[in-house]
């Protein structure tokens, strides 16, 4: 089950709920305090059980019967719903140039979290797990087992994660997350579109 924090290191300066800043062709995608939604400018969502899982299911308001896509938030263990404590849109903008609105994810809780990107391609939706691009960038440029991004409390966390359409790549900042270790140093992820992984886990 993945959980979420609030990291207070770095600045977010917002536009509006769900726009960030951006420079040039670049697009901030994960602010320092997320604010997810459930309720965007194109899309309704409604929660749906399915056996032991809880879906949080995204609907079209142009056509609110058409799933567009969804994400599991929560199960039920014994009786009891082991939930996200938040999770919701972020971000909804068309940051690839297709035309159409892309969706940043984000959920968890206090132990770890979840950043996703829908997007088009081809008439379907794709959903991009940042966070496993992440490791797996971090695997490929040093050759062993990247630590997991998305434990909150780990040996190191996600800074900066920007989209730069122009150059077409994603760029991950991941630092130490203990200050006192000298030898640790924030390490910068250039992630190509063929490089991507996909899926919610």
């Amino acid at each position: 089950m993945v959980r979420t924090f609030v990291r207070g290191t770095f600045v977010f300066f917002a536009l509006s709920s769900l726009c960030f800043a951006q420079t040039g062709t670049r697009t901030n995608l994960y602010p320092s305090n997320p604010k997810p939604r459930k309720n965007t400018p194109s899309l309704i969502s409604a929660e749906q059980r399915v056996g032991n899982v809880v879906y949080q299911v995204f609907y079209p308001r142009h056509d609110p019967k058409r799933e567009a896509f969804r994400v599991d938030i929560g199960f039920y263990n014994k009786g009891q719903l082991v939930e996200d404590w938040q999770y919701g849109i972020i971000l909804e903008k068309d940051i690839t140039g297709h035309g159409t609105p892309d969706d940043i994810w984000y959920g968890g809780d206090d132990t770890g979290q979840r950043l996703l990107w829908f997007h088009w391609n081809d008439n379907h939706r794709e959903c991009i797990n940042v966070f496993r691009s992440a490791e797996a960038a971090w695997k490929k440029k040093f050759g062993k087992t990247a630590p997991d991004l998305g434990e909150v409390g780990g040996d190191f966390e996600v800074g900066d994660v920007n989209w730069d359409q122009a150059a077409q790549l994603l760029t991950v900042s991941v630092g130490p997350n203990d200050v006192e270790r000298p030898n640790s140093r924030e390490v910068r992820l250039m992630i190509a579109p063929n490089e991507f992984v996909y899926g919610e886990r």
